[in-house]
Parts: C-alpha cells; structure tokens; sequence
C-alpha cells in the first residue's frame, strides 16, 4: 500500500499542472481538475480497499468470522486516514495557486483595458486638437491673404501718387521719408522700380548722390532678405552709414 500513495500523489500533481495550463483557455479548468482529482483519489481509494480485503482473506484462511472485519475494511478506509492529508494539503495548494493565477489574470486584463480606454480617448482629444489648429490656421491664413490683398492696393495707390509727381517733388519727399519710415520708403521705391523703370530712374535722378547711393544699397539687401529682423535692422543701419 505504501507504493501507491506517491503514484496518487504524482497524479494529482499533473494533473494539477495540466489543469494551470489550460487556464488560460478555459474558465471552467478548475472544476475540471476537481473532477479529475476527486475520480483519482476514488480509485486510489477502491485499490487499497481491495488490497486490504486480500490480506485480510489470507490472514484469516476460510474462517467466517473474518469476514465482516474484512468486509469493514473500505468504511474505515474511509473515514480519515492520515496518508490522505498530504494529497489534500497539495490539492488545496494547486487551487489556491489557480485562483491566484486567476485573479492575476483578471487584474491584468483589467490594466489593460483600462490603459487601452485611456489610450483611445486620448487619440481622440489628440484628433481633436489637430482639427482644431487646422481651422484655426485657416483662419489665419485668410485673414493674412486679405491683409496682403490691402497692403498691396495700400502700396499700389502710393505709387500711383508717387508716380503722378513730378520727379524732384517724388525725390524730396522720398528722401525726407527716408528720416521718418525706411521701411515704407523702401516699399514704394520697390514697386516704383518694377512698375516703370524709366519713371524711377527719372526720380534718382533728382536725388542726391549720396542719396541715391544709400538707397540704391538698401534695395539690393531688401533682394536678398536676412533671416531675423536684428540682421535686417543691422544691414539697414549699415546701409543709412
């Protein structure tokens, strides 16, 4: 009897080892080795019954009256015997280390829904926000076109003026302009220059050297515009020396 304790045990182990292995896959894996288990420890049971009623016949030769302590044998096999404790004790520990399994199973599930939920809404806020710069910089957009579009007609009416002058009276202001806004300066001799070349030329004729000179600097940095306003301003100031 003694060598079919370990082969229950080893038994059970596996089974139990089968059973944590497919708990991943099947919910009711723990119910199932519970049967498994239970069927083992019946027939575990019924073998050393069997056993126990043989040396009891071969003790007791043909005598009847052995018989019903033979016959007694299964009953108080299973009451409590103390080689079941240890089977218990591994079963117990295998199920408890299933639940475990278990409940970490579903605590992971439940972080990775829940990261996945956070996950999702923050794509959408993400998509929201860029919809949203996308609006606002069309916005921008337009109202940029339609201040180039006034600037343009603001300069164009200038040089209109500008052009309507008498070359001497279009040098003097330009000039005087150059003191107050070289900016503004800088603009309507640009558009002068592209507009009618002859007309401007007429106009720095009548200009101070010296004058015409500084401007003529100013419109060759302005063709090739610096990368910052500091560098701007800088070039400017040279230019004005």
């Amino acid at each position: 009897m003694t060598a079919v304790r370990p082969l229950a045990l080893i038994a059970v182990v596996l089974a139990g080892l089968f059973v944590l292995k497919a708990l991943a896959i099947l919910d009711g894996a723990t119910q199932l080795f519970g049967a498994t288990a239970f069927a083992a420890e019946e027939e575990d049971e019924t073998g050393q019954a069997e056993q126990e009623n043989e040396a009891s016949a071969e003790a007791a030769g043909d005598d009847p009256a052995a018989e019903p302590d033979a016959a007694a044998a299964p009953q108080s096999g299973n009451s409590l015997p103390p080689r079941n404790e240890p089977r218990t004790s591994t079963e117990l520990d295998l199920l408890e280390r299933l639940a475990e399994r278990r409940r970490a199973l579903d605590a992971r599930e439940a972080e990775l829904d829940t990261r996945e939920g956070l996950i999702t809404v923050a794509e959408q806020r993400v998509e929201e926000r860029i919809a949203e710069l996308q609006a606002l910089e069309a916005d921008v957009r337009a109202i940029m076109n339609e201040l180039e579009a006034d600037r343009a007609e603001q300069i164009d009416a200038i040089v209109n003026v500008y052009s309507a002058l008498e070359p001497d009276a279009a040098a003097a202001i330009m000039e005087q302009m150059y003191e107050n806004d070289r900016e503004t300066l800088l603009l309507v001799a640009e558009q002068l220059q592209r507009t009618s070349a002859r007309g401007f030329a007429a106009v720095m004729g009548e200009m101070r050297p010296d004058f015409a000179a500084r401007l003529t600097s100013m419109l060759h940095a302005r063709a090739a515009p610096p990368e910052t306003v500091a560098d701007m301003e800088a070039r400017l100031e040279a230019a004005g020396e």
